[in-house]
């Protein structure tokens, strides 16, 4: 393909602006340019006047772009309960997609997205920047090489604080459902943090562009916040060979900390974040590896979806791999109710403020650095979920 991959921007405010940015400012030097935009609310883009300035048309919706116009490749970064819809859409009007994570909101969504790419003979990449990047796919390499040995237990801490403003920037931050009845089960573990969860899955994939598959999840969920969903979700994901995955995130907490993580192998440990800037292994032997900062170079997701337009390359992260973050959150959604925090305090004043649930942040770092979940800990006010199979699980909610 000689001439410019012809790309399409499904919103560009919020997370869309990292693609509006690397695409006016670098999308030349790639061999790509912007052809539409669809937004409908495309008037709150910090870089609007630059997109104008091409003449580009706008759009509402994708079916109206596409009645006028064609693309190469659909960059998607609407709300998560339009992600499988405009990836579908997409496809059918013959455009590959690169869309931000995760990849739908229910189980039952990936497949249809699996199924509408199979049908298209096109690719979609899900935006999990850490399975693009060179130190993630280093460590993935060693790791499906052998060199760690069987792995044992791998956990990640993510405690992020949001605000008031956070919950109000939209009608779907921290909602089950949106108006319709559409599932959006926004959550730390389905959005702000996603990207943590997925990463454990998919550096135990059995090949670069899989995910190990969740077998069996146990979750705590809790909110302090007023919103349908849960801001806090502490869990235990088990997948194949008994391997553990603990996964500790939270938004009402006042201090912010990680992400950080730390996996455990046969022959090494690797280590991330806690005063690390770079993903580093020691290992059994005594010898050490640094295999460089997983932050870097995000808008890499991007060129290399430009690059397999063009037949270049292959896709790190697809439906395949990033359908298991969905399947896990899933779970861990119906493992248990969600338990209304008390008490909880404000920490900050006006939009500014975070709902803060006292003795939660130092309850699941103590919990992180044991291994162990708050109900495990005995602490009176945690509810322990139940251990829910995922073997046969095929759609959300599932017929328990």
């Amino acid at each position: 393909m000689n001439e410019p991959v012809r790309i399409v921007l499904v919103a560009v405010g919020g997370y869309g602006i990292t693609y509006v940015n690397a695409l006016l400012d670098h999308g030349a030097a790639h061999g790509c340019q912007i052809v539409g935009v669809v937004d409908p609310f495309a008037s709150g883009c910090r870089r609007l006047p630059d997109l104008q300035a091409l003449g580009l048309p706008f759009y509402n919706d994708l079916d109206a772009f596409y009645a006028e116009h064609t693309a190469d490749l659909a960059v998607i970064s609407s709300p998560i309960h339009l992600h499988t819809p405009q990836t579908c859409t997409a496809l059918a009007h013959g455009s590959s997609v690169l869309c931000e994570k995760p990849l739908g909101a229910t189980y039952q969504e990936a497949a249809q997205v699996i199924a509408a790419r199979d049908r298209a003979g096109l690719f979609v990449a899900t935006g999990y920047q850490w399975s693009f990047n060179e130190s993630i796919l280093a460590l993935k390499a060693d790791i499906l090489a052998g060199r760690f040995g069987a792995p044992k237990r791998l956990r990640t801490l993510v405690l992020w604080p949001r605000n008031k403003q956070y919950y109000g920037r939209n009608s779907w931050a921290g909602m089950q459902q949106d108006r319709q009845g559409n599932w959006i089960l926004d959550s730390p573990v389905n959005n702000a943090t996603a990207h943590y969860l997925h990463n454990m899955l998919y550096v135990l994939g059995t090949q670069v562009d899989r995910a190990a598959r969740p077998r069996t999840v146990q979750a705590e969920l809790y909110r302090a916040n007023a919103i349908t969903n849960y801001d806090t979700g502490l869990t235990r994901v088990m997948v194949d060979g008994g391997v553990e995955i603990l996964f500790y995130t939270s938004h009402a907490i006042e201090h912010q900390r990680g992400p950080e993580f730390v996996y455990e192998f046969e022959k090494g440990t690797v280590r991330y974040g806690n005063g690390l800037k770079t993903i580093v292994a020691d290992f059994a032997d005594g010898s050490t590896k640094d295999y460089g900062d997983p932050q870097a170079n995000i808008p890499k997701k991007l060129w290399d979806a430009v690059a397999a337009v063009r037949g270049e390359g292959t896709i790190a992260c697809g439906p395949e791999a990033a359908s298991m973050q969905v399947l896990a959150m899933n779970g861990i959604q119906e493992s248990t109710e969600i338990v209304t925090f008390d008490p909880v305090v404000q920490a900050g004043e006006g939009d500014a403020s975070v709902s803060v649930a006292v003795g939660l942040e130092e309850a699941i770092i103590q919990g992180y650095e044991a291994g162990k979940l708050p109900s495990e800990l005995g602490f009176a006010w945690a509810k322990a979920g139940q251990v829910l199979a995922l073997d046969d699980y095929v759609s959300f909610p599932s017929t328990k």
